[in-house]
């Protein structure tokens, strides 16, 4: 079954909206045939280069097309091939997963070389072109050179940057931008009355918000809402439906961090954590809002309705009066650099831990504001001598820092001993002989070398027993049932033991080996 986007997708530029400038072009070089034999569109995901291109393909080799108009008929069966996608001589081609120059000889180069079969013209659609490798790409550059009459190149790329600029030389470059706010809305209404579906316009423009200027996101998300086979579909019925943004969780954060409420801001990480909340997600959350305050601080307040109810909203403008810009703007560059190590970090929570640890110096209590400190600081001035003023402040730095350190460091203090998870252990392979029978093998042979800083050391006598451990998916599946028995999160960490270490003590553990070294397709080799 089609998708919305699929079904409402142009078939003639006058349905295309959103890059006039780039329809009228193309239209004019149509009727005058003055065709370019090499196109380049450029711009974002999802606002229309793979349909212009589609349509450029469709109107000069529709044999009904009138002289001097540009518009396909629609009704031909070029017109309907290429509608379906399966005309031969209009060849699309996905350079993301074409990327070698033996694809681009055999599916480009060799196959220009032929006269098209029944069309006009051989129309080449390359998508994602910033994909071919450079021997690729200096192959197709030969070909762009000198073309055969009948072939009309169309690259499309997001990353127009990464081509060859000779190859950019070699074609017509169109711009595609975003599409605005106010096309987008009058297309998705227009959808709805074709539906005959009543959506509450507060709904569309937060699908048009979540877009962020790409019409096919905006229309996928249309399309995912109708799914709720309702005639009337208000913003509770679209809240199932749309992503939606830990906002709430966000602001709160937030608002410990401000506070210089370490503790806070460090529990609502660890409670994330645990609770398998994808921390660069909220790391976004945090970036919109952030960039909220800023914008607000401006004077505008433009679509800050559209994503957040109306108690998020006035605790965000709270935010931004009580808060001058440039604490808003050091702590959305630092939110900034920390969202970009969360995946490459050991501990997804870590990165943003440091954030918070580098805006509250590990403080639990709320400070002062800027003016009681300024009084504050005169007064110990006036009272205090010198060298009571150092220790003063020698006292608060180290107090900061101990807080800080300790607010990093409680999460990892460890209940379970590592005598507590050997007595386990058995218990632990049984519950998970229930759901994955694979690692069973594994876990009976490792042998357990301790529990230190929130991690428990084991030695497998294999690499392919440490790789399958290592596995996103597994390592979850034995953390999860470890915290599931001793109540705290314990990372397992394997090492390969030596060779000579590893005794094989009974035939049981040996059939275990061979019956693993099977399952991977294998067997044991011992010299």
């Amino acid at each position: 079954m089609p998708t919305i986007y699929q079904t409402y997708r142009p078939q003639k530029f006058e349905d295309f909206v959103g890059q006039e400038h780039i329809a009228t072009t193309i239209k004019n070089e149509i009727a005058l045939n003055k065709l370019a034999h090499a196109y380049l569109f450029s711009g974002p995901r999802g606002v229309g280069k793979t349909t212009v291109a589609r349509l450029l393909a469709k109107s000069v080799n529709c044999p009904n097309r009138r002289d001097g108009d540009s518009e396909p008929c629609n009704e031909c069966s070029s017109c309907l091939e290429i509608n379906a996608g399966r005309n031969i001589d209009v060849i699309e081609i996905d350079a993301a997963s074409n990327t070698g120059v033996d694809n681009v000889r055999e599916n480009i180069i060799d196959n220009a070389q032929f006269q098209p079969t029944k069309s006009k013209y051989k129309v080449f659609i390359i998508d994602e072109t910033h994909m071919l490798s450079t021997s690729a790409s200096n192959a197709l550059l030969k070909t762009l050179e000198e073309p055969p009459q009948y072939v009309i190149f169309i690259l499309a790329t997001t990353e127009p940057h990464k081509l060859l600029p000779t190859i950019i030389s070699r074609c017509q470059r169109f711009g595609f931008k975003k599409i605005p706010f106010a096309i987008m809305l009058k297309r998705l209404e227009g959808i709805c009355d074709k539906e005959e579906i009543k959506i509450e316009k507060k709904v569309l423009e937060r699908i048009i918000n979540k877009s962020d200027g790409c019409l096919r996101d905006a229309e996928s998300l249309l399309g995912q809402i109708f799914s709720l086979n309702l005639k009337k579909i208000s913003q509770e019925d679209a809240a199932m439906v749309l992503p939606s943004s830990a906002a709430k969780t966000a602001i709160e954060f937030l608002e410990n961090i401000f506070d210089k409420n370490a503790n806070s801001a460090l529990d609502i990480l660890n409670q994330m954590a645990e609770e398998g909340v994808n921390l660069d997600q909220f790391a976004h959350d945090l970036l919109e809002i952030l960039r909220l305050l800023m914008i607000l601080q401006t004077g505008q307040t433009k679509n800050l309705e559209i994503d957040y109810s109306d108690t998020d909203i006035k605790k965000i403008k709270k935010l931004a009066e009580e808060f001058d810009r440039e604490t808003i703007l050091k702590l959305l560059d630092a939110a900034l650099a920390r969202k970009r190590e969360i995946k490459s970090s050991p501990l997804p929570q870590l990165p943003l831990e440091m954030m918070v640890v580098e805006f509250t110096g590990g403080s639990t209590v709320k400070p002062t504001t800027p003016t009681e400190e300024k009084e504050e600081e005169k007064d110990a001035e006036k009272n205090k001598e010198p060298d009571e003023k150092i220790e003063k402040h020698s006292g608060v730095v180290s107090e900061a820092i101990k807080n800080a350190v300790s607010a990093i460091t409680r999460k990892t203090e460890n209940k379970a001993s590592f005598d507590d998870v050997k007595n386990k252990w058995p218990e632990i392979i049984s519950r998970l002989s229930e759901t994955s029978h694979s690692l069973i093998f594994i876990l009976k042979m490792c042998d357990l070398q301790g529990v230190e800083n929130g991690c428990l050391r084991i030695n497998v006598p294999f690499a392919i027993h440490k790789e399958k451990l290592e596995e996103k998916k597994n390592k979850k599946i034995i953390e999860d049932k470890l915290a599931e028995i001793f109540n705290e999160r314990i990372e397992i960490i394997c090492d390969v033991a030596p060779v000579a270490e590893q005794t094989i003590e009974n035939s049981n553990e040996e059939k275990d080996i061979n019956g693993l070294a099977a399952e991977f397709g294998g067997e044991i080799v011992r010299e």
